[in-house]
């Protein structure tokens, strides 16, 4: 689109629309323990990104969380609502660690779980993936302008999650929340051959935003074109622009968080999942 569109502008139910799109690429990464009689207690480690190289599947993260995950044993995956959340044995797992720096908020912070096929195929079953070799050379070389669409931080959200007793007294049962923040990026910025994106919240908006943006890690950065349709808007292919890895200390000044780009994903990622190491 040419025209500046205002969020204002937009119908609640494009949003809802979105969000559920973007969830279906979207997974939390959960440690369950047992507690005892039977009862287990889950725990948000984090958050990931269903992509695809070629035949390779993969979830798409930052190396701090991929540095948390249990290396041996069940690794709980939550991939939809369900009393049960998934586990997948590490056996058929490979953490791949593609770059991890000195600073928390400088960066680079990537990492990948690279999924055995059987296991891959089963989750796609329930979710979709991004398949990073079909966008790989448009995102490259001719990505859209920042300001085509609308951009959602898309993740789980550690201060939302929920604990509720279990109405017979046996027990809690915890909810983990899915959550989209809505706006648009600051330009890339490129350190040593990362790109980086900003992405602030308002003065405006900080009194909705999260106090704490924990568990959104590893978590995606989206752009999604829109259309106009008549006298409204429909949104095109959500384009998976960056991995969310920090979140600024929210202040009166400040608030928001920073994700890798573009090309740390096409480029970087898209050769550390395929086996051409970056």
């Amino acid at each position: 689109m040419d025209d500046l569109v205002l969020l204002k502008q937009l119908p609640p139910v494009l949003f809802d629309e979105v969000t559920r799109d973007l969830a279906s690429y979207t997974v939390a990464f959960v440690r369950v323990d047992e507690i005892g009689d039977g009862h287990r207690k889950g725990q948000l480690l984090g958050s990931g990104i269903l992509v695809s190289v070629n035949d390779t599947r993969a979830i798409l993260t930052a190396d701090h969380v991929l540095e948390v995950l249990p290396k041996t044993g069940p690794l709980g995956v939550f991939l939809e609502k369900t009393s049960e959340p998934r586990t997948l044995e590490t056996e058929g797992l490979i953490f791949r660690s593609i770059a991890h720096g000195k600073g928390d908020a400088e960066g680079p912070d990537m990492g990948a779980v690279i999924i055995a096929p059987h296991v891959g195929t089963a989750i796609a079953a329930r979710k979709s993936f991004v398949r990073l070799d079909s966008q790989r050379d448009r995102m490259l070389t001719d990505p859209p302008e920042l300001r085509d669409g609308v951009w959602f931080a898309q993740g789980f959200l550690e201060e939302r999650t929920v604990v509720i007793p279990d109405p017979d007294g046996s027990g809690t049962t915890t909810r983990f929340y899915n959550f989209s923040g809505v706006g648009g990026p600051d330009e890339a910025l490129e350190v040593a051959g990362y790109d980086y994106f900003e992405f602030p919240v308002t003065h405006e908006s900080r009194s909705e935003a999260p106090l704490s943006w924990g568990g959104m890690s590893g978590g995606g950065l989206w752009q999604v074109p829109l259309e106009r349709q008549g006298e409204g808007f429909v949104y095109l292919r959500p384009l998976l622009s960056g991995v969310l890895f920090y979140q600024w200390p929210t202040t009166d000044t400040q608030c928001g968080v920073r994700a890798h780009g573009r090309k740390s994903i096409y480029d970087i990622a898209y050769r550390a999942i395929s086996g051409r190491e970056p």
